[in-house]
């Protein structure tokens, strides 16, 4: 689940399909804030707010895993 910009995951330590390429394209095609919360979207708003695509011009970024 998401808490505004903090993602909270755990690891089941097996496969799941939560990181094929399908599951990749699909956060990468389409606007995060539609899709249900992932490791994908954070990249995805930290990479293009970095880039300064998300309005306000380019800001640095951190992520702790």
């Amino acid at each position: 689940t998401a808490v505004g910009d903090i993602l909270i995951a755990m690891n089941p330590f097996q496969p799941l399909p939560l990181y094929g390429r399908e599951v990749s394209e699909r956060y990468r095609r389409q606007e995060t804030d539609t899709l249900p919360p992932h490791i994908f979207a954070v990249a995805s708003r930290a990479y293009h707010a970095m880039l300064g695509r998300r309005g306000g011009g380019p800001r640095s970024q951190c992520i702790v895993i």
